[in-house]
Order: structure tokens, then C-alpha cells, then sequence
């Protein structure tokens, strides 16, 4: 396999975020008639104004979003609470390491789309007269129908699939991951980790442009429905968040420490309820700790740091029990099933519904996984009650959460809760002082289990800043 170097480039170093927007000489669209973002991003400040800097004349110009700019796009598309971060990564962890980690970073030089690519499927709404369409009459993929309503379908016809091994040689992998970008040049350290290892890896919406969270959801179900899979064979997939997540391990330690755990799904875990909804949190927590007495846990001895006089393994972490959805591991027709569910869960807010986009004018998707517990007509009269900035739109943790408790409830025990760091870990709520060496392997362990896990997710803003400094501290182990 080839393998490319990447120079160093001033402008990652202070960049948060990538996406791709859409050429300002497109038919229907102008940077002088009208804006397709949703009034909340359309109304940012002239401060927080992207840079418009095609790469080539005939690209379509890419849109960097610098922090300043990044931060005003989650406050003004969130509502207030989501500013609280789920877990919180004390200052330092870190901060003391030097060194331009970009300068290493080694990457698959060649990708194969699977299907048409994102240009390819992009829809030319004068060409189709669709410039008065509304945003619920756009066709979704086939497939994806409960996801109509979704602005993506408002702009594109398909999902793009990619892979970083030719078709042929995927079918044969036993361990694929699985996510979701529209630039993979804004997730290097991901990429880089993935090349590190030698994973197979499938990538969802590279070319697309960022609508909201429902896009890496049905870029995973459409990567998960490519994936050559029947009775036979049946990979396991690790979905992992392309913005915020690394590796330690290959796909062959991967696939010994699943199959050890006799599980379907294996869930990262964090320390907090996310969305705080109160009945979805309090009378949820009841259920999952259920599950976890009735068997709904990782109970392992792999990856376990023998003989470390850093371990402190007699402190269990036991508040992590809620789930972390970008760390999720399981048989692809599992994932399949668990996504399913999601769609399930999902209801209409009315309220939203009537202030559709209509052509290439997006507005917010409005449906929305509905929390565990509560009757859909006082769920639907909840949510369009409130303000437009305490609505919540679809959010991966709250379809998740639901599921778990749901499973916990039922007592299902081939799905299990990661709380030690078997497999997979979430940074956020640790600090430097965390984790050590492992002296046999180079990798960190987390001394509250003494651990050391394949899947690392820096789950929070705070944790995913220091996914430099834990690859300067450990420079064997990811990239």
C-alpha cells in the first residue's frame, strides 16, 4: 500500500471543522439571491464569515471554519443547554508536550467510490424545476424512507460510499470501520490512524455539505448497507466519529477482544445523560443499572495491564453507564438492526415541520429521536412548546440512550456496556494523570482499570483538543 506523507499546513492548526459548501455559480444559487442554510446559521455575525477558497478553478469552493466561527455555528444551532459539556477534561492534560504531529502523519493515498460520487448525485434543482419543491417532497434514497423530511435529500439523490481497499479485497476483511465525513483532509488524525493500523475502513459523505446529525446516521446505514456481508460472513464494523476519534490496536486484536466478550454490540460508556431530558435520564438510569446486574457489561481480563505499579484497577469507574454513540462495535447485521431502531424512534415536531426549506433552502430537520418513557403526544406538545433554540433536533446520544435502556430493560445481554476500557474508551472526564505506559506495547492504559483500549473516542470538545498531545505522549500507539 502506498503511503503518502502529509506536509505541515499553518491552517490545521487552528482549524475545528471542514465541510463542503455548495459553488456560489450554481444555477439556483448566488452569493447574491439566497442563502440554503437555515435562518440560525444564515443570521451568524459578519464576523464569523467563512473563507471562500476553492482549492483549484474548477472545485467547488471550500468553506473553513475557523474556532471563533465553529463556536458561534454550535451555540446559534444547538439550544443553551448543549453548551455544557457531557463530561469535563481538566486543563493540562498534555500541555506540557511539544512537538508538530502533523509533520508523521502517513495516510491511504487511493479511495474506491462505491456507487456514484457526491458531485455525481448532487441535484441541479433548476434542471428539475425543483427550485419551489418543499423539503418533505425531495424522494430520499431508497431505503432511508423514514429519514424523508432530512435537507440532505434537499441536495442530494444518494448517500457516496467509499473504501480504502478495492471492493474485492473488502469482501474478504473481518473488521471494517465505519464513518462519516464530507472532507477527510479535516479528520488527518483519524485517516492517519486508520493507515496506522492497517484497518479496512468504508467513509460515508466525502463531497457532500454538513446539514446536521442526521447525515453521519444515514451515511453509516448506507456504508452498513454497501458492505459485502451474508450468512457466512459477517464483519465487524466499529462505527467511530471521523472528528474525534484514534486507534491503538489492528483488526486482528480488535476481533479477539469482541469475540471474547460474547456480545452482538459493544457500547462505549460516558459519565452523564445526554440530552438531559429528566424522565429519560432519572427513570433510565434505574434500567441500565439493572441491565448491568442482569449481565449488560464488559467483563474481561484482555487488555489488561498486568503488573503496573501505576494501575489504580481498585476504583471501578462505575458512574459510566450511559452510552457513547461515536464508539459503538458490533456485527454489521446487528448495526443494521440497531439503526432500525433508531429510525423507529424517531416523531415529528409539528411545529418545525411548518417552517420547511423548500429548493435548495434548507431548514432544520424536523424529526427527532422521541426519550424512553415518554407518550408521543406529550413528547410532540414538549418540544413545540419551546423556543427555536431549545428544540431538539436529532441527536445520535438520545436514539442511542433509548436503546440502551430499552435493552437493559429486556435484560438483553448480548448487548454490552464498555465501562473498564476493554475495547472501546471515551476520554472525556479524565486527565493526563489518567493514563500511563504500557512498557510491552508503547500504548497508554487508563489506570482506573488498568486497561488499555483499542477504540479511543475524545468525546468532548475539551478531550478532543488533546488528541495531539496524547499522540506526542504516546507516539507508537496511534499514528
Amino acid at each position: 500500500m502506498t503511503v503518502t506523507k502529509q506536509a505541515s499546513a499553518p491552517v490545521y492548526l487552528f482549524l475545528v471543522g471542514a465541510v463542503r459548501a455548495g459553488p456560489a455559480d450554481e444555477n439556483n444559487l448566488s452569493e447574491t439571491s439566497i442563502d440554503p442554510r437555515p435562518p440560525a446559521l444564515a443570521s451568524r455575525p459578519a464576523s464569523c464569515s467563512p473563507l471562500n477558497e476553492p482549492s483549484n478553478p474548477d472545485s467547488f469552493p471550500q468553506i473553513l471554519f475557523f474556532s471563533a466561527c465553529v463556536a458561534g455555528l454550535v451555540v446559534s444551532a444547538r439550544p443553551e443547554f448543549w453548551t455544557v459539556e457531557r463530561d469535563v477534561v481538566p486543563d493540562g492534560m498534555g500541555a506540557a508536550l511539544g512537538g508538530n504531529v502533523d509533520d508523521v502523519l502517513a495516510f491511504d493515498d487511493t479511495w474506491f467510490p462505491q456507487g456514484k460520487t457526491a458531485d455525481e448525485v448532487k441535484i441541479d434543482h433548476a434542471g428539475i424545476g425543483a427550485e419551489n419543491r418543499k423539503q418533505e417532497d425531495f424522494e430520499p434514497q431508497s431505503g432511508f424512507e423514514r429519514w424523508r423530511g432530512a435537507p440532505y435529500w434537499q441536495h442530494y439523490t444518494e448517500m457516496p460510499v467509499e473504501y480504502n481497499l478495492p471492493r474485492a479485497r473488502m469482501q474478504a476483511k473481518d473488521v471494517v470501520v465505519a464513518t462519516h465525513t464530507t472532507d477527510k483532509d479535516a479528520s488527518k488524525l483519524f485517516m492517519a490512524s486508520i493507515h496506522k493500523h492497517g484497518l479496512a475502513a468504508t467513509v460515508s459523505g466525502v463531497g457532500t455539505w454538513w446539514h446536521s446529525h442526521e447525515d453521519k446516521e444515514m451515511g453509516l446505514k448506507a456504508s452498513l448497507l454497501r458492505l459485502p456481508a451474508d450468512e457466512r460472513h459477517d464483519p465487524l464494523v466499529i462505527l467511530a466519529d471521523s472528528d474525534d476519534s484514534m486507534f491503538t490496536c489492528d483488526a486482528e486484536e480488535m476481533l479477539s477482544r469482541f469475540e471474547d466478550l460474547d456480545a452482538d454490540i459493544v457500547v462505549g460508556t460516558e459519565t452523564r445523560c445526554w440530552p438531559p431530558e429528566a424522565s429519560h435520564c432519572g427513570d433510565g438510569y434505574k434500567h441500565l443499572e439493572e441491565g448491568v446486574r442482569a449481565g449488560m457489561e464488559v467483563r474481561s481480563e484482555l487488555g489488561r495491564v498486568e503488573s503496573s505499579g501505576d494501575a489504580t484497577h481498585d476504583t471501578k469507574p462505575t458512574t459510566r453507564i450511559w452510552g457513547d454513540a461515536g464508539a459503538i462495535v458490533g456485527r454489521r447485521s446487528a448495526l443494521v438492526k440497531l439503526l432500525r431502531e433508531f429510525e423507529s424512534f424517531l416523531e415529528i415536531n409539528p411545529k418545525y415541520k411548518a417552517d420547511q426549506g423548500t429548493g435548495a433552502r434548507w431548514g432544520a430537520f424536523y424529526k427527532s429521536c422521541k426519550p424512553f418513557g415518554v407518550d408521543t403526544k406529550a413528547w410532540r406538545e414538549a418540544v413545540s412548546a419551546r423556543p427555536p433554540r431549545a428544540w431538539i433536533g436529532y441527536d445520535d446520544q438520545m436514539c442511542l440512550n433509548r436503546y440502551l435502556i430499552e435493552r437493559s430493560a429486556a435484560k438483553d445481554v448480548r448487548v454490552k456496556l464498555d465501562r473498564d476500557a476493554t475495547l472501546v474508551h471515551a476520554v472525556g472526564g479524565t486527565s493526563s494523570q489518567s493514563y500511563a505506559t504500557n512498557p510491552k506495547t508503547g500504548r497508554p492504559f487508563w489506570k482506573a482499570t488498568s486497561k488499555s483500549p483499542c477504540v479511543w473516542h475524545f468525546n468532548t470538545p475539551a478531550a478532543a483538543e488533546e488528541m495531539r498531545p496524547m499522540i506526542r505522549a504516546y507516539p507508537d500507539a496511534f499514528v
